[in-house]
């Protein structure tokens, strides 16, 4: 389980943040060079407005009130965002269930299913973009989220 929980951890360190981080610089720059092409004033482009992106700078920038994930109008900081996110958002679900699963009911299984929840996990900025294929991702975290609950529930059950 600690080997899991290391390379889990590592994948949102190591690549998963430095991704979002990624897009956001690539954005600015790309916005900072739209501004200077159509106004002549790069300096329109504030960090601010596109690291965080929220309704006050999405008004400010492109005059749409309308605004979801900060910045649903590029793609690329889009995806940084939902990955980060998603990947926070579940994590408070499986560490527990990955740990509970290793103590309690089998600690020879913890590296596998680590690795292949850390793996579909990794694949969440590419099927992101690709409309429709996202369950490949999330599907079987969820699967796992359900086989963890289940082998849980089965060791206090009927221990």
């Amino acid at each position: 389980a600690v080997q899991g929980t290391l390379l889990y951890l590592a994948l949102y360190l190591c690549i998963l943040i430095p991704y979002q981080s990624f897009t956001k610089i690539y954005l600015y720059f790309q916005k900072r060079k739209e501004a200077k092409q159509k106004e002549g004033d790069e300096k329109k482009v504030s960090w601010r407005a596109v690291k965080y992106y929220n309704s006050r700078d999405m008004l400010a920038l492109t005059g749409d009130r309308t605004v979801k994930y900060y910045n649903s109008r590029d793609m690329l900081a889009l995806t940084g965002d939902r990955t980060v996110g998603n990947f926070v958002e579940f994590a408070i679900l499986f560490l527990p269930l990955y740990w509970m699963h290793a103590i309690f009911v089998d600690p020879t299984q913890s590296f596998r299913i680590g690795c292949i929840y850390t793996a579909t996990r990794a694949i969440y900025p590419i099927v992101y973009q690709m409309r429709g294929f996202l369950a490949l991702s999330t599907g079987p975290g969820y699967l796992l989220y359900l086989y963890l609950m289940v082998e849980i529930a089965r060791h206090f059950v009927f221990a």
